[in-house]
């Protein structure tokens, strides 16, 4: 069976996304004001995958769209472009969803008002490159693109990111029995939110240049249990 009848059959609706996942719910502050609850999955659903493909994909095409249609002059191109975040554009979670679905690998999906939120997805275990004991290593995280910073909509929620490695984080412990830690290799424009959470820079450990990052323990043990 080929990626493509994967496809025509979550298309189709024979494969479905599943409910029975949910491990969490919370509630997110809505642009429109008041609060929208979230549901967080955990368990591998190439479903919500392909939804992720989808509609972050039909996003992504219309705000470059609308960026161009927007008649910049050079300067105000580049300061759009230097805003946005599409470096992880070509992630194809469908894919990574097929190959990654071994019990090494965790998915995370955060759900609400029926879209796929937010996507992560760790690697255990991993040693840690500034301690001893063994952590967790994120392989992917994403909030979709119309959670970003952008000039066509605005940003619809905060804090995806955060709320999908904060569980990833008490589960890795409580669960998987790792020490409280992470690492990662962050694209360029998310590291100030990496260094924001209280990750640091190891140069050691940089691959393909990207930067790598881990989340201390004492720091990871904090960010675990904030509010």
């Amino acid at each position: 069976m080929t990626i493509d009848d994967i496809k025509k059959m979550l298309d189709s609706g024979m494969i479905a996304p599943t409910d029975e996942d949910i491990v969490e719910k919370g509630q997110m502050a809505s642009p429109k004001g008041g609060h929208v609850e979230y549901q967080l999955h955990h368990g591998w659903d190439p479903a919500k995958a392909h939804v992720c493909d989808k509609t972050w994909g039909v996003f992504n095409v219309e705000l470059m769209r609308f960026i161009k249609c927007q008649a910049y002059d050079d300067g105000q191109l580049r300061a759009v472009l230097d805003q946005i975040q599409i470096d992880d554009s070509h992630w194809n979670w469908l894919t990574k969803s097929l190959f990654h679905k071994s019990a090494e690998y965790d998915w995370f999906f955060l759900m609400a008002e029926g879209y796929p939120q937010g996507a992560c997805l760790i690697y255990h275990p991993k040693p840690s490159a500034i301690a001893s004991g063994d952590i967790f290593y994120i392989e992917y995280v994403a909030a979709a693109p119309w959670n970003r910073d952008n000039p066509m909509s605005g940003r619809t929620f905060k804090g995806i990111a955060t709320i999908l490695l904060r569980y990833a984080t008490n589960y890795a412990r409580r669960e998987l029995k790792l020490r409280f830690g992470f690492s990662l290799h962050a694209l360029p424009k998310a590291i100030a939110f990496y260094r924001g959470i209280g990750m640091v820079e190891h140069p050691p450990g940089n691959k393909d240049n990207l930067s790598y990052f881990e989340m201390p323990e004492v720091s990871a043990s904090k960010f675990a249990g904030a509010a």
